[in-house]
């Protein structure tokens, strides 16, 4: 498990340095990684604890950001990177991007669990930890590819999209029919909802990555 304790102690300044922007993407990739693993942990069990940890440790993630945004900005001042290195500056600083918008959404549901709560046992729980293991499976080998250059792999995550978005008409269907048959349970089931959308937003904030790694 991550540590998320003194994050911004121990991350280097933006000191114009291509490694130092690789590490840190890389350990900005590593804490998203994280937050979307509780989130898995909240949806399998009705664990409050580790949702609020979700919350808790978002801060960090946008702090990421900003020693990105600053690296990002002294790299192109004082190496005026060309070619291969100036595509790698930018598509880190755009993977950040979406990387601080798959640490927002992973608070969101976070946010949405901690409302539904128990009731979690009457919706289609398999079904919606179904689709978080594939997103997550699916962040995981971008950020593998983030180290080995792979563009045939690249590709396939490209190719995934489509069945991220299947998972997830499967599983709004799914809910649905839980509104359906219950209607006490419409409210809980329109936060299922939008955790769903959640979960399909993050898939394809990791194709947007992609791209960006296909793009260097």
């Amino acid at each position: 498990m991550a540590d998320f304790t003194g994050v911004g102690a121990d991350l280097p300044n933006g000191d114009g340095n291509l490694a130092s922007l690789r590490g840190l993407v890389g350990r900005m990739l590593g804490h998203v990684e994280e937050q979307l693993h509780l989130v898995g942990g909240c949806i399998e069990r009705d664990d409050p604890e580790l949702a609020k940890q979700v919350l808790a440790n978002d801060l960090q993630v946008d702090l990421l950001e900003e020693r990105i945004l600053l690296s990002t900005v002294s790299t192109l001042a004082l190496k005026q990177p060309l070619g291969r290195e100036l595509r790698e500056v930018v598509g880190i600083l755009r993977s950040a991007t979406d990387l601080e918008r798959v640490g927002d959404l992973s608070k969101n549901i976070a946010k949405r669990l901690l409302t539904i709560g128990p009731i979690m046992d009457q919706l289609p729980r398999p079904a919606i930890l179904q689709l978080h293991r594939y997103v997550s499976d699916q962040l995981q080998i971008v950020g593998d590819l983030m180290a080995v250059e792979d563009p045939e792999t690249i590709q396939g995550v490209l190719r995934t999209d489509g069945q991220i978005d299947e998972l997830y008409n499967s599983v709004f269907g799914e809910l649905m029919a839980v509104m359906k048959n219950d209607p006490t349970l419409v409210a809980v089931g329109i936060q299922g909802l939008f955790l769903t959308k959640n979960l399909e937003r993050i898939g394809d904030h990791v194709t947007n990555i992609a791209e960006n790694l296909y793009y260097i």
